[in-house]
Parts: C-alpha cells; structure tokens; sequence
C-alpha cells in the first residue's frame, strides 16, 4: 500500500510504501538513536513523538492514535487510544500533514513540489540582489549600507524596484501562486508573534503600497477568523499551531479576494524583503530574528536552516544562495564586535546589537560549511507571571520562591541546555530589593535586572596574541571587594564555583546561579566536580561547603512536547552519615500523566520556613 504524505503548508511531499504491519508516526527525534524513529516522520509541532500507529492488513488500513496532540480523521479527532478502520479515500490530518492512500493523491501531486519553487525563488533572489550590489557599486562580500542615509535609501528603492519588477515578468504561474502563498503566511506569522509586543510595523514601509496592503489585512483579518486566531501572548502556541495545521485550506477558502495584481504585488514584497534584508541585516536570519516565539537558530550549512520554536527544533525553510552569501553574513556579525573568523582562527563567538548569542565555525573545522547558531536574546524580558502563564510553574511555586529570594536563601538553578535556566534567574532576580547592591556575572550580559543598584561585569575572552583573558572566577573574586549585598553568576562551569559557594558562605546570602545538571541530585554531584577542577579537596569538605552555602535547587526540564516545565524545587538538608551523599529534600514537583502533568506540593516542610512565616512572607492557610 502506496501513502502520500504532503505538508499541505509548503506543497513538499514523500511517499511510503508499506506492506502488512503497524507503523508509527510521529516527529523525529534529533536526540534519540536510529532504532526509536518513527517510520513515518511527521515533521510539525503538532505532533508527538509517537503520535499515531499505521496498521495495514492486506487492502485494509486502520490508526490508532497514541499522542499528546490531536489526530485528524476527515477533520474529526480520533479518541486517546481509540483505533479505526479508515475508508479508501480517507484523510489523516496530523498538524499540517495530510496522509492519502495513492488513489485520493493522485489528483494532487500535478504541480512541482515546493522544494523546486524555493530554489527558483532563491536563485532569482539572488540574481537580482547581485545586479543590485552592481548597480550601487557594490561588492557582495565586503557591502557595508549606511541604512539611515536618505540618500544611499533612495537610490536602493529606486533600483530595487526597477530590477524585481523585470525579475519577476514573465514569471511561471504556479510559481506565482507558491511565493504570494507563502508572503502572506509569513505575515500571519508575524501577526501571532508579535502579539504581546507593541505593534509591528514594517521595516521598510516606505516599499509597501497602501491600498494593496488593505486588500491583504483583509484577507488576513478572514482567515483569523476562520482559524479562530486568538492574537494574544497567552495563545501564542496555541494560535502558530492552528495556523500551521490550517493555513493551506483557509488560504484556498480566501484567496479569490487576492487578485492577480495582489499576488502579484505580495511576489513584488516577498522579493523586496528579502533582497533589502540582504544589504541591511542578516539575510534569511532576519525574520527569523525578528520572530519572537524562535529562540534559536541553528544554520548548519548555507542550505539547511533550523530554528526552535516553542521549544521544538524544525526545519526553518530559508536558505543560503551558497556559502559565500553565508559567510558574508557572518563577517556582518563578528567586525562590529572586533572579532574575525577565518581559517586560522576558524571559530568565533561574538553577539549581537540586541544581545543575541553567537558562535560561529568555518571550514576546515565545520566540514559541511561554514556553521552558525544564535542563541536569541529576548527584547522584552519574562517575567515569572508569564511563565505561570506557560505552566512553566504555578502559583503557589511563584510565591515559595518569591519569599526564598526576598528572605536571602541561596539559589541555584540547574537544568539541560535551552531549558530555560537563564530565563529563570532573570524571573528570580525580580524579587531582590531596590535597596540591595547586587553584582551580576556573566560570559555575556543576558540578565536584564530592573532594580538601579545593579554592576553589571562580564568576562573577556583572550585577544588574538593570547593575552587579556579575564575569567568568570577573576570576576566573582574581584566582585567580594566590591561591597555586594548579592552576586548573581550567569553559570558555574568549573573552578569558579568553590569560589561562589565561598562566596555564598560568608555574608552574601540571597546570591544565585545556574549550571547545567538532569536533576537536583545530579546537581549536588556537578558541584562536586566543578569544584574539583579548581582545587584539591577532601570531597566530605566539599560536600560540607554546598550545605553550609547552597539552600534551594530550582530544576528546570525540556518535555518531549517541546515546552520547560520547573520539575523541581528542592532542599539541601545535609550529608548522610551514612552514605555520606547529599540530602536532597523535593519541596515541589512535577508529575507527569497520559495526559499532560501538574505542579504539586510533596508535603515536606522545608527547615526554612519558620522565619519566612514569622516575616509574613509565606501564608500557610493559603500557601500549602
């Protein structure tokens, strides 16, 4: 048996040919290993990592649906569990994906595949970015645009428009069709991304065309509508994901209100755009990089773009022309900040004007191509209401940790890489008065900390001689002479943790950290280590040390679903006499289910809380 499976979002297809058996579906896992991947990859958000079994008897097929998100038959959910006989023609929706037996596709697979649109838009793209560049007298490579000169704007705009307006004549319907598709999918996007925010304008309004762009807010404003397209910070999710599974259906509802001229027009921006994005910023990273619900972006060759959204890695869609176009974008980057990256020092990191992290590698290293990753930093900070909000945590979590910060307890926050740790410290240190000196560490400023009283340092990395090097250990030491009531280190990685938890120890109680680590047990055993690496010490004096320094361990955890959940707010009560390991104590907890999970008080009463009682910071009747 012949099944189609089409991303209805970008007209990409693959076909599967099974014989008798159960087949699972689901979204491939980059972390697991080969034997665990679906057999049927379905590559969207919307799906679990087991979403659905396949199971084919002769000509007959059936599904059962196993996942956390919904599984579609003929547009009706399939029950947790429940398995059903499927008809020829039926039609298995996951997310965007549609999945048709051969004889329902065939009516659909006429026009090209959207991989073929995309690498004629990007070669015209990048032809007419070149004649550009020429036109201006300007090298690709080296092209450096003052984009607030009036001058150098108008000759850009004027030029651009001559040349996407003889690029695109002529040009193949079905093209047409895919590229005014996707500009106006890209635009919804930015609606549901931006919300929250004030509003987003254009970055180059001065291109758009007033009355078309009415046409278009129409049509967008319809398929919200249609979708049931919430617009607001708390649906942010919810609404990219409905979005995603039916854009392309309500598109097709909507789209005789676009004339040809509109599309052709919504063609004309797409290419603008880009092209603009180009010479001014960072290429096909630019919307990306405007995108507020992406929080990373991971380029691991000029044709292969990944970005996390909502805590789910998926293919990005955009592209370099060629490697050249790549590292183009990576000297844009790293010269402002007075770094290079060439090949005899083929890896650099650097950051961006906003903040954003990155690291980049080059060839011979990067065998591929050359290699970047942004890590995105977040224009507006959130705040520890809004990850409530995400059920990162709950209330009663919120307000425990409030009081723990606000009566000067000790924090380190543990969790895997992209859980949300530096995100956390940030929520945490809300809580720190204004009157309070605090002294904030970093490998690179990420912290944003509202109160006045706040010294911000940051490492320095060796210049090119070898020579200048200033650690985050020579920070916190110089930090104890600099009269702080809390220290707040980004991350501990190794010798300067004995000299925080020292520091912790001895009059600046209410510092914080974070540092890598599975669970807070785990955590205990890190700190050992890292300590270690720094000093040779007895490990029960060391162990002594992280008692004496360390009351609470927040952990944070990366779900299967995508989403950072705090499993963990956790005591260290003492050594065990017997053992001699840690005491751990879980305050809080996660508990995960079939159907999700939920926040949950464990019933210990931390040795603590006394004094957060007596000081009205912690309401008992109401809190536990």
């Amino acid at each position: 048996m012949k099944i189609l499976v089409q991303n209805t979002l970008f007209d990409e297809r693959r076909e599967y040919e099974l014989g008798e058996g159960s087949f699972t579906l689901g979204r491939s896992r980059q972390d697991s290993s080969a034997d665990v991947q679906p057999d049927i990859v379905i590559a969207s958000r919307c799906s679990s990592d087991k979403q659905a079994s396949l199971i084919v008897e002769g000509e007959r097929w059936s599904i059962q649906h196993t996942g956390m998100n919904p599984t579609y038959v003929d547009d009706e959910p399939v029950q947790f569990g429940e398995q059903i006989v499927l008809d020829e023609s039926a039609r298995i929706r996951i997310g965007e994906f549609l999945l048709l037996r051969t004889s329902e596709s065939s009516r659909m697979v006429d026009e090209p595949e959207g991989e073929d649109f995309q690498k004629q838009a990007i070669e015209l793209e990048s032809r007419i970015h070149d004649q550009l560049l020429d036109s201006l007298d300007l090298r690709r490579s080296t092209s450096v645009v003052d984009t607030n000169n009036a001058e150098v704007r108008k000759r850009i705009k004027f030029n651009l428009d001559r040349l996407v307006t003889g690029g695109i004549q002529g040009m193949d319907a079905g093209l047409m069709d895919y590229l005014s598709r996707l500009a106006v999918y890209r635009r919804l996007n930015i609606d549901i991304t931006a919300t929250g925010d004030e509003e987003k304008t254009s970055r180059y309004v001065e291109y758009e065309n007033v009355y078309n762009e009415s046409l278009i807010a129409e049509v967008k404003s319809a398929i919200h509508e249609h979708l049931n397209i919430a617009l607001s910070t708390k649906t942010m999710r919810e609404d990219s994901d409905k979005l995603d599974s039916g854009f392309y259906e309500s598109y097709k509802k909507h789209e005789l209100k676009l004339s040809e001229g509109v599309k052709a027009y919504l063609v004309t921006m797409y290419f603008k755009y880009n092209i603009l994005d180009l010479v001014f910023g960072y290429g096909p990273l630019q919307d990306l990089l405007d995108t507020n619900s992406i929080s990373e972006i991971m380029v691991i060759s000029a044709e292969k773009i990944f970005v996390e959204k909502f805590g789910i890695v998926e293919d990005s869609r955009r592209r370099f022309h060629d490697d050249a176009a790549l590292m183009s974008v990576i000297g844009k980057i790293v010269d402002p900040v007075n770094r290079k990256v060439d090949a005899s020092t083929p890896y650099v990191d650097a950051r961006l004007p906003d903040g954003s992290r990155v690291n980049a590698i080059i060839p011979p290293l990067a065998v591929k191509g050359p290699c970047l990753t942004i890590r995105k930093f977040s224009a507006v900070p959130i705040t520890i209401d809004k990850l409530v909000e995400f059920d990162a945590l709950d209330e009663p979590m919120k307000n425990f940790l409030g009081a723990c910060v606000e009566n000067h307890l000790n924090i380190i926050v543990s969790g895997g890489t992209g859980s949300g740790k530096t995100t956390m410290l940030n929520c945490l240190s809300s809580f720190i008065g204004e009157a309070e000196r605090t002294i904030t560490i970093e490998d690179t400023a990420e912290l944003q900390l509202k109160q006045e009283h706040v010294v911000t340092l940051e490492a320095k990395a060796a210049n090119m001689e070898g020579k200048g090097e200033v650690t985050i250990r020579d920070l916190v030491k110089n930090a104890l002479r600099m009269r702080p009531d809390r220290i707040v280190v980004g991350e501990c990685r190794g010798a300067e943790t004995l000299d925080m938890l020292q520091a912790m120890n001895t009059g600046h109680d209410g510092s914080m950290t974070t540092a890598h680590a599975n669970s807070p047990a785990d955590m205990m055993k890190r700190l050992e280590t890292m300590v270690m690496t720094g000093i040779e010490m007895p490990v029960s004096a060391i162990r002594n040390q992280i008692v004496a320094a360390v009351h609470i361990v927040v952990q944070l955890n990366r779900l299967s679903d995508g989403s950072r959940k705090v499993t963990h707010v956790s005591e260290i009560t003492g050594v065990d006499q017997d053992t001699g390991e840690l005491i751990v104590e879980d305050i809080f907890i996660y508990q995960q289910n079939l159907k999700g999970g939920y926040h949950t008080y464990t019933g210990y009463i931390p040795s603590f809380l006394a004094p957060m009682v007596n000081k009205g910071l912690v309401d008992l009747d109401t809190f536990f």
